[in-house]
């Protein structure tokens, strides 16, 4: 065949498929989805795929991914300031309000209405509030955590005087750290991520000695005993031996073998089993509770309809319901560690009711739920100012540069200004 004979078959081919494709359908709806975390990408990128096979009238173009939740406020606002903003956005728990408040965000409420099977949709009246602001939902929980203990079960082994358990206080843990520090050969005995997103660890400590980080009227909450006890425990942390390092560095330190007791999130476990398979036994253990009020803060983010164009709304909102139905929530369990955002699938066979049998570590997060409580943030244009200046306070006490009563008052007297 000549080659002008081929270049005529292409462009005819080319044409029919444009013209004939459900995938090249002139009725084709584009949506563009920003979200958080290129661990994240697999799963998004397969949530989108399973999704496309469903919906083939509905294209899904995924943003590259932002590394922080406060990176990615920030890039909805200027994204959406120069009329490019996105039409689907993940967003932190604890920050989505400001979402809210600059009127980038489209409620859910009418939708949600519009479904006549929303009761049995899984999306439980505790779950829904993770998305809900000044009386109004404004998106559904896509992802899930809680902070967790993770470690090398074969070191905790090696130094414990009770083999069969991991210790359940703090004095216990610390002392666990303190003989794999003692080990020498450059273990470490512990790690306790401080530099986690909108001080999330810190408020689980708080949360857990029945305190809060930012009271209901948006105050100060922490300037307090169970301040100054959250931060006696980093201390402490710090006295095991702990070296201050960047956050992926103590997970490869971890999955090295190196370090014995990691403190972070469970949506870190799908990633830790994997880097350390065929090395080390790992564990898994909820953080100590010191109060009868105690709760844990879960982490993770919301997916909001931010488009205001009725055409996209409407295959945005097809999305978000898939993205954080039973289907994608399993995808996101198995492979991360984080809880379920959605009651369906724990209680199905066909979904995580077998896996979650055959993978225990995984419950460790899930038992916590009764527990949950929201991640908060404090008001205002200085909310991400504020979380940097406390994580300023934080690793200067886990470093032993400052000690604790020194530092919350420091923290209390900058933050107090930043509110100002």
């Amino acid at each position: 065949m000549k080659m002008k004979d081929l270049i005529c078959a292409a462009l005819y081919v080319a044409a029919w498929i444009f013209a004939g494709s459900p995938a090249y359908s002139q009725d084709r709806v584009t949506i563009h989805v920003s979200y958080v975390s290129s661990y994240m990408k697999p799963i998004q990128e397969e949530i989108a795929r399973r999704f496309s096979q469903l919906h083939p009238d509905i294209a899904v173009v995924l943003a590259s991914p932002v590394e922080a939740w406060g990176d990615q406020l920030q890039r909805t606002v200027l994204d959406s300031a120069s009329g490019n903003g996105p039409d689907v956005a993940e967003h932190a728990f604890n920050l989505f309000g400001q979402i809210v408040d600059r009127g980038l965000a489209q409620p859910l409420d009418s939708l949600i209405k519009q479904e006549k099977g929303w009761s049995s949709m899984g999306y439980s009246p505790a779950l829904t509030s993770l998305g809900t602001y000044q009386g109004r939902t404004w998106g559904l929980p896509f992802r899930i955590s809680a902070p967790i203990i993770f470690y090398n079960a074969d070191l905790v082994r090696s130094v414990s005087d009770n083999s069969s358990e991991f210790p359940s206080d703090w004095q216990d843990i610390l002392q666990v750290a303190k003989r794999i520090s003692a080990l020498g050969g450059q273990r470490v005995g512990m790690f306790f991520d401080y530099q986690a997103d909108g001080n999330w660890t810190f408020q689980a400590l708080l949360n857990l000695r029945g305190g809060q980080l930012v009271t209901s009227e948006g105050k100060i909450g922490f300037n307090n005993a169970e301040g100054l006890s959250a931060l006696t425990t980093l201390s402490q942390i710090g006295q095991s031996g702990m070296l201050d390092m960047p956050r992926e560095q103590a997970r490869q330190s971890f999955a090295a073998g190196i370090l014995g007791i990691y403190v972070g999130s469970s949506s870190q476990l799908g990633n830790l089993l994997k880097a350390s398979a065929n090395k080390f036994s790992i564990g898994t253990a909820p953080l100590p509770r010191t109060a009868s009020d105690a709760r844990i803060p879960v982490g993770g983010g919301i997916y909001m309809l931010t488009t205001k164009d009725p055409k996209k709304q409407a295959a945005a909102w097809e999305y978000i319901k898939f993205a954080t139905g039973p289907v994608a929530q399993t995808l996101v369990v198995e492979q991360t560690g984080m809880m379920p955002s959605n009651d369906l699938p724990a209680s199905d066979p066909g979904l995580l009711g077998k896996f979650y049998s055959k993978n225990p570590l995984y419950l460790t997060s899930l038992k916590q739920l009764p527990i949950v409580t929201t991640w908060t943030a404090f008001p205002g244009p200085n909310s991400v100012k504020i979380s940097d200046t406390i994580r300023e306070q934080l690793r200067a006490v886990v470093t032993l540069k400052s000690k604790p009563d020194v530092a919350l008052a420091a923290m209390t007297k900058d933050v107090e200004a930043l509110l100002k």
